[in-house]
Formats: C-alpha cells, structure tokens, sequence
C-alpha cells in the first residue's frame, strides 16, 4: 500500500508515494499524523482542495470557484447563462457538470477556444497527412 506524503506538515513541498512497508512508526502530533521511516518523517496530504490545487496546477487543474478544482482540458462546453461547465457532449440530464464563479467565467472561455484551436490544427495535420 502507498500514501500521497510531502516532507513538511502543511504539504508544500513536492508529493511522493510512500511505501507503507518503509514506515517503522506512526505518530500523532499538534493534530497531524507524521509517518517516521529510517530516513526522516512523511505527513499524509491533507483532504483539502487548497492542498490539491497547490499541487495539481502543473497537471492543468485550476479552482472554479471556492468548492470546485476542474481539470480544464476534460470541460467539454460551458452554459454562459447557468455559469457551470460539463465534462461530455451532448449534455443530458445525468451529465457531470461543475459551477463557475464569475470571477472564472473568461478563463474558462479561453481555454475552450484554445482547445478547439488546437482540435482544429490536429485535424487539419490528419487531412493532410502528417
């Protein structure tokens, strides 16, 4: 079994996945949970979705609004008038969807357009051969 872990308690500092047969002892301390190996202390990552968008910015994640972290490059439209982006087309009733903060609203925008001029360059590529 491996855990999710930095090196410092309030998870700034690069993930690593610890393997549970490295851990010699397991300690709680000021509200943390520290996992002591041979060669120092691991803290797990916290639950947080401040944690996360630290970490999963560089994988094209970006917080929509206070409650959702969305992977940009899986939105596959956006409903100006609701303000929420869906993951699938044609949207139905059952289609994942997360909201948007009008703060937000451009950012989504620009990275449809730049998708779908990137998906306009490939086929063009594809038609040509290349």
């Amino acid at each position: 079994m491996h855990f999710p872990v930095t090196r410092d308690p309030k998870n700034n500092n690069e993930i690593v996945w610890l393997d549970i047969s490295q851990v010699i002892s397991i300690q709680t301390w000021e509200r943390s949970v520290i996992f002591h190996t041979l060669d120092g202390e691991y803290y797990p990552i916290l639950p947080k979705i401040s944690t996360l968008e630290k970490h999963l910015d560089d994988f094209g994640f970006r917080r929509l609004d206070r409650t959702n972290l969305v992977h940009l490059r899986k939105i596959q439209c956006f409903d100006e008038e609701r303000s929420v982006v869906f993951f699938e087309e044609p949207v139905t009733p059952g289609s994942k969807y997360s909201t948007v903060s009008h703060g937000e609203r451009t950012l989504v925008k620009k990275e449809l357009a730049n998708l779908k001029q990137l998906g306009t360059k490939r086929q063009q590529k594809q038609q040509e051969g290349g």
